[in-house]
């Protein structure tokens, strides 16, 4: 009579578990393989409890337990996932500009050297100087906005080598990042690398849910392209700046998925021209 309980209860975890990954914003894919591999694991040894309870009341209770522990298991896979930190050797360093950070290119903002305004909300300009925390707008750059989710490796790298001339925290807000404002106002910590023939920004923005963003490095170190360069916790958001010259190349668009110290954000530098 119960026998089909515990696949109803592994049915319903797994739903409820891609639910929860669908307003995490996770990848589908792998929110689909983790949700229904948490819900059968936990679902087998509720086959022999089941018949352990005679009751209506008492199968509502365990099947509140099966979706609990399926619900954990999940959790404990997510962790999993988000703590890893893998070794990466950058597969080229010369003359380009690699990803700051694992996601996906959410954005990718061109801002002329006379028009600093980035985004006008509620009747205020906000600027590139305001997100930064510094003045990274004396030319024109590119920004290039990566979002985390939950999933993606959440160390961060450097994307170029040369010298930290910068490591700044900026006292900021929780919001979530789907308002347009949230960037500029939101705690983040900013970090300004300057190469041998080009200075790149990096900015980890917090969001609602994080509550650390964590630099590695120490102003005037010397560092490599791909080296970790700090950490933001449970999923945010990541703009590299990017200086908009003649010589260089953007080379990602939105949507692109990167991979931190690995993907190529831009080239730079002899050979290289402007589409």
């Amino acid at each position: 009579m119960n026998s089909g309980l515990p696949a109803l209860g592994a049915a319903f975890s797994a739903l409820l578990m891609l639910a929860l990954a669908i307003k995490w914003k996770l990848p589908r894919l792998q929110a689909l393989i983790g949700a229904a591999a948490a819900a059968i694991v936990t679902a087998l040894p509720f086959i022999w409890i089941y018949p352990l309870f005679g009751s209506g009341l008492g199968w509502g209770l365990v099947a509140f337990g099966q979706v609990s522990v399926a619900l954990a298991c999940g959790l404990l896979l997510v962790s999993l996932r988000f703590w890893r930190d893998p070794e990466r050797v950058p597969p080229e360093t010369d003359r380009v500009v690699l990803s700051a950070a694992d996601g996906e290119v959410a954005y990718i903002w061109h801002i002329a050297k006379d028009s600093a305004t980035v985004v006008s909300k509620g009747g205020r300009d906000y600027t590139l100087d305001e997100l930064a925390g510094t003045n990274l707008a004396a030319s024109a750059v590119h920004v290039v906005g990566v979002g985390m989710s939950f999933l993606d490796v959440h160390v961060n790298r450097c994307p170029i080598s040369g010298q930290v001339k910068l490591t700044k925290h900026i006292a900021g807000k929780f919001m979530s990042l789907r308002k347009d404002e949230a960037p500029f106002v939101n705690e983040r910590l900013t970090t300004v690398i300057e190469g041998n023939s080009l200075n790149v920004g990096v900015v980890q923005i917090a969001s609602r849910l994080v509550r650390r963003v964590q630099s590695y490095l120490k102003v005037g170190e010397t560092v490599g392209a791909g080296q970790r360069l700090g950490m933001i916790r449970l999923g945010s958001l990541v703009a590299i700046i990017i200086p908009d010259r003649e010589d260089v190349q953007i080379e990602v668009t939105p949507g692109d998925h990167v991979r931190a110290g690995i993907s190529v954000l831009a080239r730079y530098g002899a050979g290289v021209a402007k589409d």
